[in-house]
């Protein structure tokens, strides 16, 4: 081999903790290498919605919002009183507080931030919650300005020029008049596409090509197809890792610490059938391919303590025939729909946090005989809304024809189709019909709280989440619990330095993301709240090992 390269600061993973991470190094002056281990950069963050939870962020007090580290406190407090020993209340707090002064580090560098107006944290009724929101997106951003790094971009392949706070007005663009004006708007963004040569996105497209950007020009030194082998250790301390550089085996020797965020093990069956409620697959995530766990295990060979390893970020997601999993928090959120079991009884509020109801799903159809969850919807669901990116009232051929989508002329019919009780479909059917009259759901009180009426249709009165069952055809899709990656890892301490089950830190090794255990335990706070962590714990660790490097330069 040959000899070893040198850096201050190595960080595993391209995803959005990695990047800020880099750029946080750079900015404190330490020399960065950046390591992906697929042939694209960005990772499950590049193609995800985009957005992160970073409670008296700068941008939101601009717009008017008031919120404070202590408020944020009292409500992240109300998930966290059994998470004690994955996150103290110093890990919560640290976080908390760094979040606003890595986003002015972040504008500081040219990052684009927007306030994502009225996306309420999804417990805003909690104590602390913010009935606005405390969620920022990426602003539009042309892959074309990543100049030669945009053939290795992850570019998620239904990507939009479109921010993801528009979305929700998408989804209603039969409705509502601002719905049709977001239709036209993006119309007209993909016209201008074609004429100007553009390759405007949003999501997470907009926010980890931009933060790619910064990275570039900051002088991070990236390098693709580059995994993590192994760790070097000298005096017990982590000084560097094993990887590949330019196709050839490589030692680097990182003197102020390695950072890694790499993701999580959605994509590795093994571990998934090890660690996971079951069934599982990995054909029910959006996590990127390269999301295999392999650096979870190399940490915990080092001593590391794992934790939450039961845990993903679950959403409800269907898989229609030629496209694969999508998500569909909007869709199930939307009027003239239930989530039912095989027996025909509701077990969630379709608009609660999808986290949520990805627990419920597992809760009440625990075996592989009653997997998946069925959503069932009248006639007016699939002509009002679209189901994900499928337009209303354009229900493809194939989704009948294959069998995916089932339908009825009754709901004794429908229910046959599913294998679902089809007394018992009839009488949850025939409950939930009453509730829409009143507008008050008495069993799971959905519609009743500021998230659950973001996704909201305004014109069905009186409640916008509800909308009776009662118009044939009668429709269903199967709906698995699916995820946006796992979310369980190595605990990691206030400074994100991965910590042993004694919690003595591993010198020299920081991680965060999605191959952490969670800071804010085994829930979803708000929009962004896995790559607002993920992105204050590269903050966190860059910051922790630039004070050392400085330290030892005095």
């Amino acid at each position: 081999m040959a000899a070893p390269h040198h850096y201050d600061f190595v960080v595993a993973g391209s995803g959005g903790g990695g990047l800020v991470a880099a750029i946080t190094a750079r900015m404190r002056g330490l020399s960065v290498l950046l390591l992906e281990k697929e042939a694209l950069l960005g990772g499950s963050s590049a193609i995800s919605g985009g957005i992160v939870w970073i409670p008296d962020n700068p941008v939101m007090k601009r717009e008017g919002q008031r919120d404070s580290v202590a408020e944020a406190m009292r409500y992240v407090e109300n998930f966290t009183q059994d998470n004690g020993h994955v996150s103290p209340p110093t890990r919560r707090r640290a976080f908390l507080e760094a979040g606003p002064r890595m986003v002015t580090l972040l504008e500081d560098c040219g990052m684009q931030f927007e306030y994502c107006a009225e996306y309420a944290d999804y417990y805003a009724h909690l104590p602390g919650g913010h009935q606005s929101g405390r969620s920022l997106q990426g602003a539009l951003f042309d892959l074309n300005d990543l100049g030669p790094w945009k053939a290795r971009f992850r570019i998620n392949p239904s990507a939009l020029p479109v921010r993801t706070s528009e979305g929700r007005h998408l989804f209603l663009m039969k409705r509502t008049l601002k719905g049709a004006e977001t239709a036209t708007r993006l119309a007209t963004r993909v016209a201008k596409e074609k004429v100007r040569g553009t390759k405007v996105v949003g999501s997470g497209g907009s926010l980890i090509g931009r933060l790619l950007q910064i990275a570039i020009e900051r002088g991070v030194d990236i390098r693709v197809d580059a995994p993590l082998t192994d760790f070097v250790i000298e005096d017990g301390r982590v000084a560097g890792v094993q990887t590949v550089l330019d196709g050839a085996p490589a030692e680097v020797r990182a003197g102020h610490g390695v950072l890694v965020a790499a993701g999580g093990f959605a994509r590795n069956a093994q571990m998934r059938a090890r660690y996971q409620p079951q069934p599982s697959s990995v054909d029910w995530t959006k996590a990127n391919p390269g999301d295999t766990g392999e650096a979870i295990e190399r940490m915990e060979a080092l001593g590391a303590e794992l934790a939450c390893m039961d845990q993903a970020w679950w959403i409800p997601t269907s898989i229609p025939p030629g496209i694969g999993p999508v998500h569909n928090v909007a869709d199930i959120s939307k009027p003239f729909g239930i989530l039912v079991d095989a027996a025909g009884n509701r077990f969630a509020n379709e608009s609660a946090s999808y986290m949520e109801i990805g627990h419920a799903i597992y809760a009440r159809n625990a075996t592989a005989s009653t997997m998946p969850a069925w959503y069932v919807m009248d006639a007016r669901h699939r002509s009002h809304y679209p189901w994900f990116r499928t337009p209303p009232g354009m229900t493809p051929s194939e989704w009948t024809e294959s069998g995916w989508m089932k339908q009825g002329r009754t709901i004794e019919e429908l229910a046959l189709a599913c294998g679902i009780d089809p007394a018992g479909l009839q009488a949850t059917v025939a409950r939930f019909n009453g509730f829409c009259k009143t507008g008050v759901d008495l069993d799971y009180h959905r519609g009743e709280n500021a998230y659950a009426r973001y996704f909201a249709d305004p014109t069905v009165k009186p409640n916008g989440n509800l909308g009776p069952i009662e118009k044939a055809p009668f429709q269903a899709i199967p709906i698995w619990p699916g995820d946006g990656g796992t979310a369980g890892g190595v605990i990691a301490d206030p400074a994100a330095r991965v910590l042993r089950a004694d919690g003595t830190a591993i010198d020299g090794l920081y991680a965060t993301g999605n191959c952490t255990a969670p800071v804010y335990g085994p829930h979803y706070t708000g929009a962004g709240c896995s790559i607002g962590a993920s992105f204050v714990g590269g903050y966190l660790a860059a910051m922790d090992a630039a004070d050392r490097a400085q330290g030892a330069a005095e």
